[in-house]
Order: structure tokens, then C-alpha cells, then sequence
């Protein structure tokens, strides 16, 4: 709709217009009804004019409104613009802060994560003994694993000496039952071959026996 038509509307609705359009022609019309008419009764001229100063009024008094309402429009308009920049402003922030909240999250978890192995660390710890109990521990073992290869070799030189002492003191005997001139059973009973556990017990009691004596 153009502004022809709207004008051609407004002409057919109300010859003189509506609203404020109104007012004015109205005004204008009976400026010029009074400007042209020549009153012979100062008192009709005095009431015409009267009411040109009420559509004046009005005039001015919607004119004042329109002013108002434009002024708190725009004032509406400035206001709307500092809420939409201090909306901006704040979205600004909170962006801000939700990031830096992100990134004191992550840290917060990372931390929570080196706590959680710092403890499963401590734990094992303390479920092990200290390095330096563990060192004296270990060379306690050594000691005894020393002192166990000692004894070890100690009982092996005796078992060798009593090899050598029952060798030669069966050698003794063999020789010693060769040399009788006595009956067949004495040297077969003192034989190597005969010569039992308990017999072997006595010597080496005896010379067990022997050898503090001699130290």
C-alpha cells in the first residue's frame, strides 16, 4: 500500500483526516473561517477565537506528547543499547570464565589424579621396609650365607679327614689280618667288606675324642 492510498483512506474515512491531522486542519480551517468572516459581534469573534486557542492547545499538547513519546524512544533506544553492550560486556565474561573455570578444572583433576597415584605409591612403601632395614637385611644374609659356606667347607674338610683316617685304618686292619696266623673267621669278620656303621660310630667318636686332647 503506497501513500496515496493511505491518504485516499484517511480522505474517505474523515474529510479532515484523523488524529492529529485532524486537529490541525480543523485549526487551520477555522483560522481562515476567522480571518475571512467579519464579526459585527466582538463576542462571536472572541468565542471563535476561544476556540482556535483550544485546537491550539490541543495541537501543542499532542505535539508535546509526540515529542515525549520520540524522546523516550530514543531514550528507550540508549537504554536498550547499554543493556545490549553490558549484555554483550557480560557474555564477554562469562565466556572468560567458564574458560579459566575449564582450565582450573583440568589442573584440579590433574592434581586429584597425581594425588590418587601419590597415595597408591605411598601404600606400596609402606608395605615394603625402609631401604636402609632392607640393606642391613640383606647383608645380615650375606653374613649367614658366608658363615653357612664356612661351616659348609669345615664339615667337608672333617668328613675328608675321616675318609682318610678310616682308609688308613682299614688298611691297618687289612694289613693286621693278613699278618694272624689265626682261623679264617677273625679275618673275614674285620674285613673292609664286613666292617659295619656301628664300628665306623666308634672310631670316629674316638678320634673326635683325641683331637681336643691333643690341642
Amino acid at each position: 500500500m503506497n501513500d496515496e492510498e493511505v491518504i485516499w483512506r484517511k480522505l474517505l474515512i474523515d474529510g479532515d483526516g484523523i488524529g492529529d491531522d485532524r486537529r490541525l486542519n480543523v485549526l487551520l480551517k477555522t483560522y481562515l473561517k476567522w480571518c475571512n468572516t467579519k464579526y459585527t459581534d466582538p463576542l462571536e469573534s472572541q468565542k471563535a477565537m476561544e476556540k482556535m486557542l483550544v485546537h491550539l492547545n490541543l495541537c501543542e499538547h499532542a505535539m508535546k506528547k509526540s515529542q515525549a513519546v520520540s524522546r523516550m524512544n530514543v531514550e528507550e533506544m540508549l537504554m536498550y543499547d547499554n543493556m545490549s553492550n553490558e549484555i554483550d560486556h557480560n557474555i564477554t565474561n562469562t565466556k572468560t570464565e567458564i574458560d579459566r573455570a575449564k582450565e582450573e578444572l583440568k589442573k584440579a583433576k590433574t592434581i586429584r589424579r597425581n594425588r590418587m597415584e601419590y597415595d597408591v605409591l605411598a601404600k606400596l612403601i609402606i608395605q615394603h621396609p625402609p631401604r636402609t632395614e632392607t640393606a642391613k637385611r640383606l647383608d645380615d644374609l650375606k653374613d649367614e650365607l658366608q658363615a653357612l659356606k664356612m661351616t659348609k667347607n669345615e664339615i667337608n674338610q672333617k668328613l675328608d679327614k675321616r675318609r682318610k683316617q678310616l682308609h688308613v685304618l682299614m688298611s691297618a686292619l687289612n694289613d693286621l689280618t693278613d699278618s694272624l696266623d689265626d682261623s679264617g673267621s677273625m679275618s673275614e669278620d674285620m674285613s673292609y667288606e664286613t666292617f659295619d656303621d656301628e664300628d665306623l660310630d666308634i672310631l670316629t667318636r674316638k678320634d673326635d675324642v683325641e683331637e681336643p686332647m691333643s690341642d
